[in-house]
């Protein structure tokens, strides 16, 4: 027996699969920057211009063991403190990375930190709003209490004043270093909720609920340099240059500084205990960006206070800026762990992506780049070399009913010694479960190879890289992945007729050929032979312009029927109509082969009587002769009625004045409409004895007004269902 050869595997799956499946293939393609931001990326970034590329090591320091970090800062020794919630510790990292619990503080949840120049700690909290400050030896005391609600922001200048951001009241407070507060600035707004430095020491503050961006002089003069349309000013920072960076927040529903009701306490919402005065009912304070979704913007001011927009999103908020000595941007991000470098050629990169659901603050301490997380509180450090491995996931392909998968496709800019490996992976559910099968793979050829996953409705595929072993302090296009492409074939499903119209008797449909074809020119020759081979996306461009409705137009006798039909396979579709009486067995074809979704009946040919119509679509323009399905439905019944009604009287001349009787009656239809007029006079309308114009037969009597001596003509128009017209005439005789 011969061995089957390589070569003939490929031809034999494809006539396998053209036994089960429609003819026209589908193609996946993940090419853009959006389209691979719809996947999971493990120690992958994604660039501007849609590569996957390897990320920078994202490698963990601390874990604190808390829900939320949200506050941050840096000392002089290169210590890190981390302020948490809900239980109000603040934790230290050293240089070393070694961590612990370095003081706690009586309020759940501390908002902000500052160190000063003697390398002392500031802790701001909430809901009962206080600054601590914090020894070396980690003791608390409180520094300042203002009465707030919260203290969202410290900043302190170069002698060592304590500026602090509180809401809901919105006012800014100016501390000694004896702990001695006044007010700097009371704002219209509810709340301060970010502070930074600018290079000439005037005081920069972000406001919520209105976005304002605000420069405050050393004597607490304030100037709007920005307005924004969203709703928070989140994060400031500045570079060397002076340039001022500014997220700002909005779309969040409920202000996220709202303090609202609280039935429980849910993983991404900060849950606190009600302040003194709040204790009888429980309140929660819900902070910024841990609701999902959200808008986000992020903004350039330059010197000369111009605004230029370096970043937006729909469904992204942002809790941090970091500006390096390089002019890099840093955003931290939510809620899927992320944090954006924006180049100072305003290209922005994903630049890596976490298990945790925000990235809440960034911080350099000599060339070391560290982030905090919430959801759960930990502490990364961002590292100038690449990861050890990058996994990318794609988002999940609904394919809409179950297909087979054809090949999958790459490129790679730069390919490397050893590529990356892509594998596939496919079920039922729409949620990759346990449900599904496998990872198939990895496959080889780049330039088209055969997926093995199973046939199903849904399949994902992923992305491992290998190490670089090189710097990842400027991006490396080194393996970088341009575009990943699957092929697929639906399941054929048989195409179904949704309705059928019956139009009025007398409706006809006229097709006129399009005037939207200027220069006349009709791809495929005469016929446009080629045209349903070709895809439907090339197919359709200009169809709008090229396709006119049909007129609909009276001719008598005519009768009209228009249908509706769809294919899940959106396969070409073509018709078929027949007819027959009611009562007899067989059907009789009209019309084959037709594209449009309408048709007209030549009545007239017809004899009269009750008659149904069957329409059958097929989609044999798109399938195999042996993989052909069709679908029918057949109409409501309809009268074809081409003899017009007729008129008995009950006597051949009338002899007036008394009543006149007749009959009239139709062979299919019904009678409509019964008139009449006496000498020609206005015509007037005519009910039968039964009171209703509905049947074959009827019998009316005219009881006529009084009529002069002579002769009188009584003239009777009958109109049946079908719009035929019958008359007659009586002389009527008055002595």
């Amino acid at each position: 027996m011969k061995k089957l050869t390589l070569s003939l595997i490929p031809v034999l799956f494809c006539i396998v699969l053209a036994s089960l499946f429609a003819t026209h293939p589908r193609r996946w393609v993940s090419a853009t920057r959006a389209e691979f931001l719809e996947g999971k990326l493990r120690g992958v970034s994604v660039t501007s211009d849609g590569k996957l590329i390897l990320a920078p090591a994202f490698e963990i320091v601390a874990d604190t063991k808390e829900a939320f970090v949200y506050a941050a800062v840096l000392d002089r020794g290169g210590n890190l403190y981390l302020g948490t919630g809900n239980g109000g510790k603040i934790f230290r990292v050293n240089s070393a990375g070694e961590s612990n619990q370095w003081a706690k503080v009586e309020q759940p949840g501390v908002f902000a930190l500052a160190v000063d120049s003697n390398n002392r700690l500031y802790a701001g909290t909430g809901p009962d709003g206080k600054v601590y400050r914090i020894n070396q030896a980690g003791d608390p005391e409180t520094f300042f209490d203002p009465e707030e609600k919260y203290i969202w922001a410290l900043a302190i200048d170069a002698q060592d004043n304590v500026f602090v951001a509180t809401g809901p009241r919105g006012v800014i407070y100016k501390v000694t270093p004896e702990g001695k507060g006044d007010v700097f600035y009371d704002s219209a707004t509810t709340h301060i909720v970010s502070l930074a430095w600018d290079l000439d020491g005037n005081l920069l503050a972000g406001t919520a609920s209105r976005a304002l961006l605000l420069r405050i002089s050393p004597q607490g003069s304030p100037f709007v340099l920005y307005d924004s349309p969203l709703e928070e000013i989140k994060a400031i920072t500045v570079d060397r240059y002076g340039n001022i960076y500014a997220a700002a927040l909005g779309g969040l529903g409920t202000h996220p500084l709202q303090v609202t009701p609280a039935a429980s306490e849910e993983k991404g919402k900060a849950s606190f205990p009600a302040a003194k005065s709040e204790r009888s009912s429980s309140r929660t304070v819900k902070v910024s960006g841990t609701e999902k979704g959200g808008k986000l913007a992020v903004y350039r001011i330059d010197k000369e206070n111009l605004v230029e927009t370096l970043y937006s999103s729909n469904d992204e908020l942002a809790f941090d800026l970091l500006v390096r000595s390089d002019g890099t941007l840093l955003v931290a991000t939510g809620n899927k762990g992320r944090i954006l470098s924006i180049s100072p050629r305003r290209f922005a990169t994903l630049l890596v992506e976490c298990d945790e659901e925000q990235i809440t603050r960034l911080l350099e301490y000599r060339g070391r780049l560290y982030a905090a997380t919430s959801n759960l509180g930990k502490v990364f450090e961002l590292q100038t070399r690449p990861a050890t491995k990058g996994i990318y996931e794609s988002k999940v392909l609904d394919a809409a009913m179950l297909a087979s998968w054809g090949t999958i496709a790459w490129e790679l800019r730069e390919p490397a010694t050893v590529g990356v490996r892509l594998f596939s992976r496919s079920g039922n559910t729409d949620t990759a479960d346990q449900t599904w099968t496998e990872w198939e793979g990895p496959y080889e050829e780049p330039k088209g190879s055969y997926i093995k996953s199973p046939h199903a409705r849904y399949i994902q595929w992923k992305i491992e890289f290998p190490e670089q072993g090189r710097s990842a302090a400027v991006i490396s296009s080194v393996n970088a992945v341009d575009l990943v492409s699957v092929s697929y074939i639906q399941r054929n499903m048989a195409p179904q007729v949704t309705s059928i119209t019956l139009h009025p008797p007398g409706a006809a449909f006229v097709h006129y050929p399009s005037s939207g074809n200027p220069g006349n020119v009709t791809p495929g020759g005469p016929e446009g032979a080629h045209i349903r081979s070709i895809p439907r996306e090339i197919r359709s461009l200009g169809a709008a312009s090229t396709t006119t409705p049909p007129r609909r137009v009276y001719v008598p006798g005519a009768q009209s029927i228009s249908w509706s039909a769809r294919d899940l396979n959106r396969d070409d579709l073509v018709f078929a109509v027949y007819y027959r009486g009611l009562g007899e067995t067989k059907w009789k074809q009209l019309e084959k082969d037709l594209k449009q979704t309408y048709y007209t009946l030549d009545g007239v040919s017809f004899p009269d009587g009750a008659y149904i119509v069957k329409v059958v679509a097929s989609d044999r323009p798109s399938n195999p002769t042996d993989q052909v399905l069709e679908n029918e439905l057949i109409s409501k019944p309809f009268v074809i009625a081409n003899s017009s009604p007729t008129v008995k009287w009950q006597s051949a001349s009338g002899q007036g004045p008394g009543p006149v009787k007749f009959e009239a009656s139709t062979r299919s239809s019904t009678i409509h409409q019964v008139e009449y007029s006496v000498n020609g006079d206005e015509w007037g309308i005519l009910f039968p004895e039964d009171g209703i114009a509905d049947g074959t037969l009827e019998r009316f009597e005219l009881k006529l007004p009084d009529l002069s001596a002579g002769e009188h003509v009584l003239t009777v128009r009958i109109v049946d269902s079908v719009g035929n017209i019958g008359t007659d005439k009586l002389k009527i005789s008055v002595p």
